[in-house]
């Protein structure tokens, strides 16, 4: 196994995804929103994610562009504070974790879709 230990702890491993219900709980997140893609969920890595995570009240946004946009992010923060979402999973590659990172802060700024 192989990790990146920064401000958040990426595990990178084969069947990592796991790992969610445990680093959910390490974190005390009830209620995350899962920020994606739809490549992934065509994929079907999104329902294998919702599947490690039994019992957990998951909110997704799978509208993650290539490159995402402030529309994206405004959009996944959104549903996040409508669903008074505690937490973040970035499920895909750098798109997700960077537009993950835009809704981490616009939650905790205030900023809305209406801005």
């Amino acid at each position: 196994m192989s990790s990146i230990l920064y401000i958040t702890q990426i595990h990178i491993e084969p069947g990592a995804i796991q790992r969610l219900a445990e680093e959910c709980a390490r974190h005390h997140i009830t209620r995350p929103l899962i920020v994606t893609d739809a490549g992934i969920k065509a994929a079907g890595l999104l329902s294998l994610a919702l599947d490690a995570l039994p019992g957990v009240a998951c909110t997704v946004y799978d509208g993650t562009p290539s490159n995402p946009t402030e529309a994206s992010v405004r959009a996944a923060t959104q549903l996040c504070l409508d669903h008074q979402c505690d937490g973040l999973i970035a499920l895909g590659g750098g798109s997700s974790m960077d537009c993950a990172k835009g809704v981490a802060i616009a939650a905790t700024r205030g900023f809305t879709a209406h801005h």
